[in-house]
């Protein structure tokens, strides 16, 4: 089966698993060039959902039914991920492409404003937006923790951010499978792979077989972070306290990439913050605990 095929195959299997059918939208973000995929559902109050590092729309599919129930959903896949367009993010000026894109993307759409809801990379994408145009913003809501709050990052993306290093690695040991897919999300993701469905597996699989996605998500890493993690010109774990919106962070008790203890001392600097622990989830909250994870949405103080 082709990758794209097989693609939009496993995730209609994952659509009609959790009966739902969303609107599979292409639309061209203006200056940067790009197709943007995203999936669209639900009516009420605009609902930005951006995904993670290389990630995709699919990883949400658990939790759309019940927010679609209250928000209209656009779930995108950022450039270079899913079903939008490749990028190249070696040479960028990271924090400014990703302002942009969200920017871009909301007006390509027709939002003049929405509530935002970001995981890891797109937390970053959330946070910085949300930073230079909280006009824009009704809300930011930030599930696991976001990137940017932290210097440390896990070994393997780290490897993966290592030009040359990072070809030997997907082309030997991290050769897109299954079995590797279980492991990723084992070692970085969630808490419980036990939580994992098969479709779900086979779907994040081939999503890993989209053209251009490995690459895209390598030279992302490349751009943002060393072999010691993180690079400072992107650091935002002191900067929170320029969020003028209200924001919500809902993080797993057993997030790979930082523990509570410490993003709740970050975020303390934001005016008008709630802060919610998940007990038995990892950086991917949703996918231990969704309904956990939907109620922390559903239950945001009124903005």
């Amino acid at each position: 089966m082709e990758a794209i095929e097989g693609y939009i195959s496993t995730r209609q299997t994952l659509f009609e698993q959790e009966g739902i059918q969303p609107e599979s939208k292409k639309v061209f973000v203006d200056g940067l060039g790009k197709t943007i995929h995203y999936l669209e559902l639900g009516d009420g109050e605009p609902l930005l959902l951006l995904h993670g590092g290389g990630s995709h729309a699919g990883e949400w599919i658990n939790i759309l039914r019940p927010l679609s129930a209250r928000f209209h959903l656009l779930v995108v896949d950022r450039p270079g991920c899913g079903l939008s367009d490749y990028m190249d993010y070696r040479g960028l000026d990271f924090r400014s492409e990703a302002v942009d894109f969200v920017g871009a993307f909301m007006h390509a759409v027709g939002l003049e404003k929405a509530a935002l809801l970001g995981q890891s990379m797109g937390g970053y994408f959330s946070i910085c937006f949300a930073m230079q145009y909280p006009e824009r913003v009704n809300k930011l809501l930030l599930m696991g923790a976001p990137a940017g709050m932290n210097h440390r990052i896990p070994l393997l993306l780290r490897l993966l951010g290592t030009r040359g290093l990072n070809t030997l690695l997907i082309n030997t040991v991290g050769r897109p499978s299954i079995p590797n897919v279980m492991k990723l999300h084992k070692e970085l993701f969630v808490a419980d792979v036990a939580h994992l469905s098969e479709s779900y597996l086979r779907h994040s699989y081939y999503s890993q077989l989209l053209p251009g996605a490995m690459k895209s998500f390598t030279t992302l890493l490349e751009n943002v972070l060393t072999l010691r993690g993180w690079k400072d010109i992107y650091y935002l774990g002191d900067q929170l306290g320029g969020l003028a919106v209200p924001v919500r962070f809902i993080w797993g008790d057993q997030d790979a990439f930082e523990l509570p203890a410490t993003g709740r001392q970050k975020a303390a600097a934001i005016q008008n913050c709630e802060f919610v622990v998940v007990e038995g989830a990892g950086h991917c909250p949703w996918l231990d605990q969704p309904a956990k994870c939907v109620d922390s949405v559903f239950t945001m103080s009124p903005v």
